[in-house]
């Protein structure tokens, strides 16, 4: 299981900090290219919108000599420019409108003392940037002079994202704690004659942490094997985890090229989001003991991509036959 060390949360791609300033200017002047051109359901579009495509309207970004440069035509040019790029912002899109749906059912709020702090980050990061480029502008100058934007929509752009940023973090854990999960801790070796010898050293009483740091090829092997929480599902992994008994040893099971054995270490009941006090009150305990690992943001995405059924065939329509779906 790659990647499951410690080391700064790397959530979701919302925080301001994400891009290089001046990338991501350019995708925000691409996410307002697409706001302004579309046309949406009904309402305003908020931070995070995904907006559909009105398929009976020629929308345009541009004309040129009267005759309309329509939203395909940038977005296709855009695509083969940098494909990386825009699908990143859109991800980035998609992700931001599954956090709010998500924290709407699991009743999850940022209180307002939290949001100013993220607020004041927020700004700080962006003059810390502006700064750092050594132009001897001030923020307002720099996004006006350099970037080509209104300080006032991308100031407020920038909080608004941090504020999502910290909104996703409390999101995926109280999706973990309410979903059936396991802590877990893995000896990972890169043959499976290894995984003999380290059964025989356990089933000789050394600790499982010690062998962890001695013979795991993964970097969790230096925190006696210890991985994020694993979600019960299908995978190889995630049914091991629910196979076995609490504090019992199971596998070996091969984890791509390598084998894996694992000890289940609890199975906490989950909590429920009938009872946001007490969930808010969890999550926020939870996050000062450990902060969102990789491995969770990933399974949250995989189960919540699925719960809201994420349709991207409007973007492959405004595609054509660019992009691979």
């Amino acid at each position: 299981m790659p990647g499951c060390g410690g080391g700064p949360p790397r959530v979701l791609p919302l925080s301001a900090d994400v891009f290089t300033l001046q990338r991501a200017a350019v995708l925000f002047s691409f996410a307002v290219c697409v706001t302004a051109c579309a046309s949406p359901k009904s309402g305003s579009p908020g931070v995070g919108d995904v907006l559909v495509p009105d398929r009976g309207d020629e929308s345009c970004v541009a004309r040129v000599g009267g005759q309309p440069l329509t939203t395909a035509e940038f977005l296709q040019a855009w695509l083969h420019q940098d494909s990386p790029g825009v699908r990143a912002l859109l991800d980035e899109l998609i992700l931001a409108r599954l956090v709010r749906l998500e924290a709407e059912r699991l009743g999850i709020r940022l209180d307002q003392e939290e949001s100013q702090e993220s607020r004041r980050r927020a700004m700080e990061r962006l003059d810390q940037d502006v700064a750092s480029g050594g132009s001897g502008l001030s923020g307002d100058e720099f996004l006006r002079q350099r970037l080509g934007l209104n300080p006032g929509p991308y100031r407020q752009r920038i909080v608004e994202r941090a504020e999502l940023d910290l909104l996703a973090q409390r999101v995926v854990r109280a999706w973990l704690l309410c979903s059936e999960h396991a802590h877990v801790s893995v000896i990972v070796v890169d043959e499976r004659e290894q995984i003999t010898e380290v059964q025989k050293e356990l089933a000789a009483g050394v600790a499982f942490e010690e062998l962890a740091r001695t013979w795991s090829v993964d970097e969790s092997g230096v925190n006696g094997g210890r991985v994020p929480p694993v979600v019960r599902g299908r995978t190889p992994l995630a049914l091991l985890a629910f196979e076995t008994a609490v504090g019992e040893v199971g596998g070996p099971v091969r984890e791509g090229e390598r084998w894996l054995l694992l000890r289940v270490d609890s199975r906490p009941q989950p909590l429920s989001p009938a009872r946001p006090g007490e969930l808010a009150q969890s999550v926020a305990a939870s996050l000062l003991e450990r902060p969102i690992e990789d491995p969770e943001y990933w399974q949250w995405k995989a189960a919540v991509v699925l719960l809201h059924d994420v349709d991207m065939e409007p973007f492959f329509q405004w595609m054509g036959n660019v992009a691979v779906d």
